[in-house]
């Protein structure tokens, strides 16, 4: 009798494990911040409204010419790099005047952040920009909602033409993009693989695709668009 009943119950516990063991595989895995964010269906624009970016020219040129049906705020400036991002004063903010990166982040509560640095301390030290990008992340974090979606968007691959004439080379590219990448790591931040939209087989910027070695043509905003639309993360 005794032994019947242990039996019973072992059965029955047996049965239980199996059952959580089914819930748990139902759960979804951990997101792997180490890799850059897979293709995924494409969004609509819609995806980007009330969104942030802040950037250099690159999303300069993004605003100017993305042609992207979506309220878009831009914390933006030519030359900006990320250490001056953080305390930079003239940024326009939401409500009306210019201000601190903090100022227009505590005016205004954003959907997703983007951010586009690392161009303009193209010969600064992997460390280095990483402090600097971990910096201006605690900002975010520090004046937006907690969880808020942070997408990082690496360098985007220069001619080689740029590239053989000047620091903006493929090595300094990569060793930032590899800085980046261990950043988003490290910071729970989605990498956005935006060098991979651009290079060619050789790991080049297309002249074609160039007003200047560097930055894009007009109509290539809207690649990058499409590109950043296809790369998101649902969030849970």
């Amino acid at each position: 009798m005794l032994s019947s009943l242990i039996n019973v119950l072992i059965a029955a516990f047996a049965a239980v494990s199996v059952g959580l063991s089914g819930c748990r595989s139902l759960l979804p895995p951990p997101y792997d911040y180490s890799q850059p964010v897979p293709q995924s269906e494409q969004r609509e624009d819609s995806w980007f409204e009330d969104s942030a970016v802040i950037g250099h020219s690159l999303m300069e040129g993004f605003e100017g010419f993305s042609k992207v049906d979506a309220d878009i705020h831009f914390f933006t400036d030519t030359g900006i790099s990320a250490e001056r991002a953080a305390d930079y004063s003239k940024f326009d903010l939401p409500d009306g005047g210019t201000g601190t990166l903090a100022d227009g982040l505590r005016q205004k509560e954003f959907s997703k952040i983007y951010i586009m640095l690392g161009v303009n301390e193209i010969t600064t030290s992997k460390d280095k920009l990483k402090q600097n990008m971990a910096n201006l992340i605690q900002i975010v974090r520090d004046d937006q909602p907690e969880g808020v979606p942070i997408y990082v968007l690496n360098l985007t691959p220069t001619t080689r033409k740029k590239s053989d004439s000047s620091d903006f080379n493929q090595k300094n590219v990569k060793r930032l993009n590899e800085a980046l990448a261990e950043l988003c790591e490290e910071q729970e931040c989605y990498l956005v693989d935006l060098w991979s939209c651009f290079a060619d087989e050789e790991g080049y910027l297309p002249e074609e695709k160039s007003t200047d070695g560097v930055h894009l043509k007009a109509a290539q905003y809207r690649v990058m668009a499409d590109f950043l639309l296809c790369h998101t993360v649902e969030e849970q």
